[in-house]
């Protein structure tokens, strides 16, 4: 009875198969070469693809005998073929270039690093980022191997070019995300939320980015989830910190996925590497995730995105304010994210609307006292592209926010609730062969403090030569004080900033060079004003009288070199960052440079893959020079500096079969050499007791396994 069944499925499907005709092929311009993220759908129907990295497609359609083949790409003219369906077929498709230069040849990259599956520029992809030796597959830390960031270990953020943690943003397919990382835990950077293989690209910005997104005096970080998967499977794994495993469907146009893991660190992670903190209770949680996918048509897609997290923890900290010389942590939170968005393409035109949920919740316990904090956010968006000519395109659109934060500690306890409105208006113009431009402007509304204000954004792009091109880019960027001055002056101004950048960079034979200077003015900083002494604790809670009169500076230049080419097997890059900056703000004495900030940031990343024994091995090594710090025995305001930094990581990724399912085996191996960094000092009130800031363990080992079963495969054996 089961080899009845199985023959009669056998004959259905290859019954449906043959009523079926697959069309597959490349797209390439005159010069052959390949146009990644190219259009190709058959006029009149859902049945559509996109070309890949190496402007290869497949689609396949149950249409009948004839059909015309459309394929488009911005700034060449469009291709329509007719087809006689019913039996597979292989094309060839070459665009012939618009009459004036194409975005894709000259584009904006002045303060733009593109990690894109559908650009040329291609920097970092999901395999790079946890292909990136200690950065332990999370996105935000491998990003800190890239120039212009620093490296902070004690806070979590991105700290971009003498920018604040807060002052860069996370955003999801154009939504902005509330809590791109776990909570915050005294003198502990937190990882990232998300996973690096939920997205197929990636943009971060380091400095003048587009006027469709704001909120950020520093950067932004522009993720863009998976459209369909390419098959179902079931994935699995294990380590030394969790366990996880997801479940994918793909029907023909739609998907559907779930993904759970549950984590606890101490019982393997703290036994096998020392600790520098006393837990009195290792972090362990979970998390549930899912994701829909649905193709609407042959350009529209419809995505919906959920995720429910959990942890708790618990600390005993070095202190030196206390009688003990000691204090207690603990943490309990609750982490719900959901994104929905739609996409559509027009003949000239693209539509995109999104939606986007979120609630955080942490409950605190700090020695005896309970605390708790909370935010959330609800946020609609909507964009309408168009192209008005081959040389025109115009990107109109607006946004609402609303959100609410919550603080209570013991009986105290403060909220606020803002409505953020948002507009834009961007234009990208071909001015001649080789100059492109595209200029912006946003505007901005903040309920809680009353304020208006108006961003313009100007980039320029001009071709040198056919592998290289200079850019320029200028933009005046604003953000809401921070909620915690929120709470007690809801009178503050945004805070601004200003951009200027130049930027050279030129990509061949898998080789990628890029420079660029860059000035950031700041001003209208919340400044506090106190009586007491100088408190260095970042997480203390602001009380003194505050106004918009900080300012500063940020100035410098990074280098970065790429080199895919050289050796066989083998890629390297090389990152440079000098930052020489000064800021008034929060409750600082002068202005100098701040703590979280380094003049030097240098790193060297390697992986070669050895093809005969199926093993990738990765090393990084990261250097960053002192950064201040307060020492209040000194008369000179955040004169001190701590050592600098030193990192040497090293990973490795053996692929093999398990059951004839694909496995890798991992294992990282992070600060090699053991460097005792220390990221910061705390004094006592007396100044005669200082306590390092130090990482939680200067060495760690992580070992896991990783095992994708093809259900696909697995109903045809």
């Amino acid at each position: 009875m089961k080899t009845f069944f199985t023959l009669c499925f056998f004959l259905m499907s290859t019954s449906w198969i043959w009523a079926q005709t697959s069309i597959s092929g490349k797209v390439t311009d005159a010069k052959k070469e390949a146009l990644a993220g190219a259009s190709v759908y058959l006029k009149g129907t859902y049945d559509g693809a996109t070309t890949d990295g190496e402007g290869n497609f497949k689609l396949i359609t149950d249409e009948k005998d004839t059909a015309t083949l459309v394929v488009s790409f911005i700034g060449y003219e469009n291709s329509e073929q007719k087809l006689q369906l019913g039996k597979s077929i292989t094309l060839t498709i070459v665009l012939a270039e618009s009459k004036n230069a194409t975005l894709n040849e000259v584009v904006i990259t002045a303060g733009v690093f593109e990690a894109s599956d559908e650009k040329r520029t291609t920097i970092l992809k999901p395999l790079d980022i946890v292909t990136t030796a200690g950065a332990g597959a999370d996105i935000f830390r491998a990003l800190q191997s890239l120039p212009g960031t620093s490296q902070v270990g004690e806070q979590e953020g991105l700290f971009v070019r003498g920018g604040s943690g807060t002052e860069t943003k996370a955003v999801i397919d154009g939504l902005i995300v509330q809590n791109p990382f776990f909570s915050s835990v005294p003198n502990v950077a937190q990882r990232g939320r998300f996973s690096p293989f939920q997205f197929k690209g990636t943009a971060f910005s380091t400095g003048g980015y587009s006027a469709q997104y704001g909120q950020a005096l520093s950067s932004v970080l522009v993720l863009n989830s998976n459209d369909l998967p390419e098959k179902s499977q079931i994935n699995g794994g294990i380590n030394f910190a969790s366990v996880y495993g997801g479940y994918t469907q793909r029907w023909e146009k739609t998907s559907l996925d779930f993904n759970g893991s549950y984590f606890n660190v101490g019982p393997i992670l703290f036994n096998l590497n020392s600790q520098n903190i006393e837990w009195h209770k290792a972090p362990q949680g979970y998390s549930f995730a899912s994701n829909f996918r649905k193709q609407t048509s042959a350009t529209g897609m419809l995505k919906v995105y959920a995720n429910l997290a959990g942890n708790t923890l618990g600390l005993t900290a070095s202190d030196e304010t206390t009688d003990s010389g000691k204090s207690t942590f603990g943490l309990k939170n609750q982490n719900f994210y959901s994104n929905v968005s739609y996409t559509e393409a027009f003949d000239k035109g693209k539509l995109y609307i999104g939606f986007s949920q979120s609630f955080n919740k942490d409950d605190l316990r700090l020695d005896t006292a309970d605390a708790s904090r909370g935010d959330s956010r609800t946020q609609g968006r909507i964009m309408f592209t168009r192209d008005f000519t081959n040389d025109v395109a115009v990107s109109v659109g607006t946004e609402l926010h609303t959100y609410e934060y919550k603080n209570q500690f013991d009986e105290y306890k403060t909220s606020f609730r803002d409505v953020y409105w948002a507009n834009f208006l961007e234009t990208d113009v071909h001015i001649t062969h080789k100059l492109v431009g595209r200029a912006g402007i946003r505007n901005e509304y903040s309920q809680v403090i009353h304020r208006w204000n108006v961003a313009p954004r100007l980039s320029l792009a001009y071709k040198t030569s056919d592998y290289s091109q200079i850019s320029l880019a200028y933009g005046q960027f604003y953000q809401n004080p921070n909620q915690l001055y929120l709470y007690i002056n809801k009178k503050l101004d945004f805070e601004k900033a200003e951009h200027f950048i130049l930027n050279y960079q030129r990509i061949r034979n898998d080789r990628t060079f890029r420079v660029e200077a860059y000035y950031k003015s700041y001003s209208q900083l919340v400044r506090e004003f106190m009586d007491e002494p100088f408190d260095a604790n970042a997480y203390r809670f602001p009380y003194g009288r505050t106004d918009n009169s900080g300012g500063g500076y940020a100035q410098g230049f990074d280098v970065f070199f790429r080199d895919r080419k050289t050796f066989k097997n083998s890629e390297y890059w090389i990152s440079y960052s000098y930052l020489d900056t000064k800021r008034l703000f929060a409750n600082y004495l002068a202005k100098v440079m701040p703590s979280f900030a380094s003049t030097h940031n240098f790193s060297v990343l390697y992986k070669r893959y050895f093809s005969k024994i199926n093993l990738q091995a990765n090393a990084s090594y990261t250097y960053s020079s002192g950064r201040p710090y307060y020492n209040p025995n000194e008369q000179e305001f955040m004169s001190a500096h701590t050592p600098a930094y030193h990192n040497l990581s090293m990973s490795f990724n053996y692929l093999t079969s398990i059951g004839g399912n694909f496995t890798v085996i991992y294992a990282e191996v992070s600060n090699v050499l053991g460097t005792q960094n220390v990221f910061g000092y705390r004094y006592s009130a007396d100044g005669k007791n200082r306590i390092p800031t130090s990482p939680p363990t200067y060495r760690s080992v992580f070992l896991g396994v990783n095992i994708t079963i093809d259900k696909l495969k697995k109903s045809k054996s």
